[in-house]
Formats: structure tokens, sequence, C-alpha cells
């Protein structure tokens, strides 16, 4: 799969588009979402709940340096401890007979995996099956519900922008230190305890 961009020469791709590509107030309100989504200071949704719903789409996005990311390892501050593999294998292939998820994580996943997908099965599905949201509103309360359509909003927008650029065509991986520091944008955050971090 070709870039469409050019990609300056000893750049990494990813690094390029989400960091420079685009006018300077575009780029950087696409970094302040990320930076916020990926910190989440006030949400209530559980790092397992986020990582659930947002792994599906890094490995459907085909983007190694996103599929292979673990934000409880890579993400500073990212809180809720470590989270085992099993748990990305199985929230990636939507295998929801595996006992390891809790109530809420299935039924983000699922909500997740229709979101992303088109038709009846999917997005054009979700707003008239009653059922679906008897159990969301059983289990998340209508903040929950609307950061999660926000993150996978955010989610699948880049995502498919990524896509049509051709990401993952050669994409260095793993990434290095400096790499995760680029797309992470740590001078971004708003966290206290990150900003004390960075000022020691």
């Amino acid at each position: 799969m070709p870039y469409r961009i050019d990609v300056p020469e000893g750049q990494e791709p990813l690094v390029h588009i989400l960091n420079t590509l685009g006018t300077p107030k575009l780029v950087e309100a696409r970094q302040r979402m990320f930076r916020t989504i990926y910190d989440a200071p006030e949400t209530t949704l559980t790092a397992r709940e986020r990582e659930g719903m947002r792994i599906m789409g890094a490995v459907r996005t085909n983007c190694p340096i996103c599929a292979g990311m673990r934000l409880w390892r890579d993400w500073p501050g990212f809180l809720g401890g470590e989270i085992p593999e099993e748990f990305y294998e199985n929230a990636s292939a939507c295998n929801y007979a595996w006992d390891g998820f809790t109530e809420r994580e299935k039924l983000l996943i699922e909500f997740a995996d229709r979101f992303e997908k088109d038709g009846l099965e999917g997005i054009d599905g979700i707003n008239g099956d009653d059922a679906l949201w008897e159990r969301m509103h059983a289990h998340l309360t209508d903040i929950e519900i609307g950061d999660t359509v926000i993150m996978l909003a955010t989610w699948l927008g880049v995502g498919r922008a990524l896509k049509s650029l051709g990401i993952g065509s050669v994409c260095i991986v793993p990434p290095d230190a400096e790499t995760y520091r680029s797309l992470r944008n740590d001078q971004l955050t708003e966290r206290a305890d990150l900003l004390a971090e960075q000022a020691e």
C-alpha cells in the first residue's frame, strides 16, 4: 500500500502524518484531542474498557505502531495497571466468549465493533437496536456513553485517515522511545502530576 503524501526522508511516517501534515491549528487540535483522550483525567471508563475499544480499530487500520502500542506500558500516567496480552488478543478478535472480560468490557467492545462497521450490522443498526440500548443504559451512565462515542469517533476518524494515506506500509517496528514521545506530545498534557514530572 503506497503512501499518498510525501514523507520526508528520515522521518517516521506516523509521526509526520499526525504531527505535521496539515495547517498548524488543525494539527494542534488533533494532537490535543489525542492527548486528552489518552490522559482522560475525568472519565470513569476504566483503562481496560478504553483499551478494549481502541485496540480493535488499531488492528483494523493495519498500523503496526498503533496495534503494538500498549497504553499501560507506553503512555506515562495511563492509570489502571498492567493489562495482559490475552485481553488485547480477545478484544481485537471480538471474542465475547472469553471469560476474562467484565460485562461492561464485553459490551463496550461489541459497541465499538458495531460503531466501526458499515451497514445494518454496524453503525446503521445501532440507533434502532432497543435491546442494545437497554444494555448500554443498564451498565453505563449517559456521561460514560458520551465519552465512549467521542473516543470511538476520534479513533475511527483518524484511523481511516491514516489508512487512506497508506499508513502501515513501512512503519518502523518496534518504534524507539523518541517516536513514542513524539506521538504522545507530552508537552500538551494538562495533568498536574505529569507536568510536575516534566518540570523535574
